[in-house]
């Protein structure tokens, strides 16, 4: 009989996603006050912040995925199970985001993008584009590419015991990365970018975390929980804040020093919309079979919210309800 698990929810890890995200919208906003100069040592420090950003975020990643399937590896059916929380929690809020970002370079002619850049971006697959490197039609879009490459390594490792398993992702991604420089250009290349050892570093102190019994000190959890629903909204915050800071610009055409931390604000606000109108109920409609709440107007002003049925409950309507196997799902840390 397997040991009740411990609770995921780290609270320490919830605000240094928080914080991830906010760094990389610094980053980015900061860089349009720059204009991406490289001559302006601003526009340095800019993409300095927003590198420590994804590390932050690739380590998290690496810890969370270790701290969750603790005690799944080698179970049957364990790598199934996660792949497929792993593409709730990431591909619908990803879709919705890239094809709005594609609706939207239509409308402004920025990029001549097409059916290919579209299937290529909604399947992670990278691809190449002159002048613009290896990003995808949502451009942020990028660091899910190699998000997508450790889960699938993830979920093979959890057919091995954990004992095999966990240092057998260090071994596959530092081979990965190894073989990276002699491979001619192409994916495999841009895959095999060192950067993904941060999910290394997640992986060993969750390890080493577990290993130990290590609990967070409830001092400290009480001390960031107020940053939690920040950290809840940090994935929605990092896909949507390019959309925040673009509309910002369109009324702050010359942006002074100032427009970083308003836009940081301003940024870091769609995000937590976005996350409570959308990201959550989507989650809650895909996990729990509960209708989908397309937006959410306070009751006390509008007295309903629209919603459209869930599969679930067409399946009810129509006489074919099929028996749940999701129990207690719990999508706010990975």
């Amino acid at each position: 009989m397997r040991a009740p698990k411990t609770s995921s929810k780290v609270y320490f890890l919830q605000a240094l996603r928080a914080i991830a995200a906010w760094l990389v919208i610094a980053a980015h906003a900061l860089l349009d006050v720059t204009h991406s100069e490289l001559s302006n040592p601003m526009t340095s420090f800019a993409w300095a912040l927003g590198t420590i950003g994804v590390y932050i975020f690739f380590v998290i990643s690496g810890f969370i995925m270790v701290h969750i399937c603790w005690d799944d590896f080698a179970l049957p059916g364990a790598a199934q199970r996660f792949m497929r929380r792993r593409i709730v929690r990431i591909v619908p809020l990803y879709w919705v985001a890239t094809i709005a970002a594609l609706v939207f370079h239509r409308v402004s002619a920025k990029a001549p993008e097409g059916w290919a850049e579209l299937l290529q971006s909604l399947l992670f697959i990278p691809y190449y584009k002159e002048n613009d490197g290896w990003h995808p039609i949502l451009g942020q879009g990028w660091t899910l590419n190699y998000e997508m490459m450790f889960y699938a390594i993830f979920a093979v490792a959890l057919t091995f015991p954990r004992k095999l398993a966990l240092p057998g992702i260090a071994v596959v991604l530092g081979i990965v990365t190894s073989v990276g420089p002699v491979l001619p250009s192409g994916i495999l290349t841009y895959l095999s970018s060192p950067i993904v050892l941060w999910f290394v570093v997640g992986v060993a102190i969750a390890t080493l975390w577990r290993s130990a019994g290590f609990v967070e000190p409830k001092g400290l959890a009480r001390s960031v929980k107020f940053l939690e629903p920040f950290g809840d909204a940090s994935y929605s915050s990092y896909l949507v804040h390019g959309f925040a800071l673009t509309m910002l610009l369109r009324v702050w055409e010359a942006p002074s020093a100032w427009f970083v931390p308003v836009g940081l604000v301003v940024a870091a606000g769609a995000g937590l919309g976005v996350h409570i109108m959308i990201e959550k109920p989507m989650l809650r409609a895909m996990t729990r079979r509960k209708p989908l709440i397309i937006y959410r107007a306070p009751r006390q002003l509008f007295g309903r919210a629209w919603a459209l049925p869930s599969v679930g409950t067409l399946r009810s309507m129509f006489g074919m309800a099929k028996k749940s196997t999701v129990k207690n799902p719990d999508f706010r840390l990975d």
